[in-house]
């Protein structure tokens, strides 16, 4: 008895597969199947649509594949297969209801060709007007899988494999990896706005290009007929961005980032982490900070994409190489020292010398333990102090590299050039304070300020000196700074030595009057 029962169910089984594959091969096997689907996403994507063969399969789920997938004409998408998984009850309906996409080897090229009422392919089956319906209809997709996809754009190309999972209007992306010229991106998070695009995302990358990543962006909003970042119709002439136009809401996706290096044109920096603004007039990285010169930047930085890209820093800087930083402006060997502050910049161009014409700003650094080449400023005022005696005050004589403990000032940034009015220099041998402005190019140095030497250095100056240009037991002199930065020339003003000179001699004949006057009267 139990043998035959389990006979009955296996015959049982055998019938309802059978059954199964005949009605599924009923829907699925009809000449005017591959035809119905190509219409389909013909009129759904407004594009014609071809597509070379069809078959599917039924286990583990039922899978209609196509092969050979173009769109477009001339087909600017173009694909190896795609598999349309769904359930079978679903398909017993004639339907594909919450369905599984797969791409794989897909090439899309921009720019997209605009969306139009494209002609269905010959062969489709349903078509207004009352004829025969479709073999199958697509009624929903629940996820998507891109493998291998590559996607064009002028010059540049970006590869890699997306998983995402659409949600209304918008997506889960589950899984993002791209590629393009050596960067390599991956991504998760969710766009609810799909038009936009609106939403957030989590990136981590090796090495991100700014330059590209914007390039490419701008290119893919004219590919997809979004508004193209930072072009006339993304800003205004005024900087401001235009307001949408009714029920867009325009891109806005924020991201959280990760990354070990990044590049602004030749500007390098490390250990980047930070959240991204991207909307449809650039980028904006509110916090962020990141590893340049050997030091530490922590604050905001927006980048105004277009044709020639504006910025915007405030920022906290700490522990910066000025040696690694002058060889990036251009000046190698100019000055060396650790350098800290506070910077509040904005200007156009991601190149050296067009960032240092555009800049604007204000800028305080204040840098330590550390040399300016080619000063010369303790060589200038050692020989006119006459100071003699040392051997510490000869080889200062000699040498016209100037180390210091501590430079630095507040600095008024425009016009291609730096202006103080506290700016201070101080070393072992001497401190100087002035006033004037310093080209950003290097080209050419302005400053006026007084000079006082050491205590030491004063000890070995002569005595007529001391005593006449002194302030605070110090020689004090006036002094110029002008010329290149490579090799500025320093001047003591002699006119404004002599002048105290004078006071202070008469000072001292005025004391000594008043001295006699008072020994007599006490006499």
């Amino acid at each position: 008895m139990r043998k035959k029962t389990t006979i009955g169910i296996v015959v049982l089984l055998v019938v309802v597969a059978i059954g199964v594959f005949l009605r599924a091969r009923a829907i699925l096997g009809q000449d005017g199947l591959r035809g119905a689907v190509a219409a389909q996403m013909s009129r759904t994507l407004g594009q014609p649509v071809s597509i070379d063969a069809l078959d599917w399969s039924l286990f583990p789920r039922v899978t209609i594949r196509l092969q050979g997938i173009r769109i477009g004409d001339p087909a600017r998408v173009e694909a190896r297969t795609l598999n349309l998984a769904t359930s079978l009850g679903a398909l017993f309906r004639r339907r594909i209801e919450h369905a599984s996409v797969r791409l794989d080897g897909a090439r899309i090229e921009l720019p997209l060709p605009n969306r139009a009422s494209a002609t269905p392919p010959s062969g489709g089956a349903d078509t207004p007007g009352g004829q025969a319906a479709p073999p199958v209809e697509i009624v929903s997709i629940d996820d998507i899988t891109l493998r291998d996809v590559e996607i064009v754009s002028g010059s540049r190309t970006l590869r890699g494999d997306v998983e995402v999972a659409l949600r209304g209007g918008g997506l889960d992306i589950r899984r993002v990896t791209l590629a393009a010229d050596g960067m390599a991106i991956e991504a998760t998070g969710e766009i609810t706005d799909l038009s936009g695009p609106v939403g957030s995302l989590t990136v981590k990358a090796g090495a991100l290009d700014f330059n590209q990543l914007t390039a490419f962006a701008a290119d893919f909003s004219v590919g997809t007929g979004l508004p193209a970042v930072g072009s006339a119709a993304g800003s205004s002439a005024s900087g401001a961005a235009p307001a949408p136009p009714a029920g867009a809401s325009g891109m806005n996706l924020i991201v959280a980032m990760e990354a070990d290096r990044a590049t602004f044109g030749t500007l390098v920096l490390n250990q980047l982490t930070g959240r991204m603004r991207a909307t449809g007039e650039g980028l904006a990285l509110d916090p962020v900070t990141f590893g340049i010169f050997g030091g530490r930047y922590e604050g905001v930085l927006t980048l105004t994409t277009g044709e020639t890209p504006a910025f915007d820093l405030k920022a906290a800087l700490s522990e910066v190489d000025v040696a690694s930083a002058m060889a990036f402006a251009g000046h190698p060997g100019l000055m060396t020292g650790t350098m800290s502050g506070q910077l509040d910049l904005a200007g156009r161009g991601l190149d050296v010398a067009r960032v240092v014409e555009t800049a604007r700003g204000t800028l305080r650094v204040d840098v330590v333990d550390g040399v300016v080449s080619n000063l010369g400023l303790v060589r200038a005022i050692v020989l006119a102090a006459s100071v003699r005696g040392r051997a510490s005050a000869a080889g200062a004589a000699a040498s016209r590299d100037e180390p210091f403990t501590r430079l630095g000032g507040t600095m008024e940034i425009g016009g291609g050039s730096a202006r103080t009015a506290d700016l201070r220099f101080a070393s072992q041998d001497l401190d100087l304070t002035a006033e004037g402005s310093v080209a950003l190019d290097g080209s050419a140095v302005n400053l006026k300020g007084q000079v006082q030497l050491s205590e030491a250095l004063t000890k070995e100056a002569g005595t007529d000196l001391v005593r006449y240009t002194a302030e605070g037991g110090r020689v004090t002199l006036p002094a110029t700074i002008t010329g290149p930065a490579s090799g500025p020339t320093v001047r003591i003003d002699v006119g404004a030595v002599a002048g105290r000179a004078i006071r202070n001699r008469a000072n001292e004949e005025a004391q000594k009057a008043i001295g006699r006057g008072l020994g007599g009267l006490l006499r």
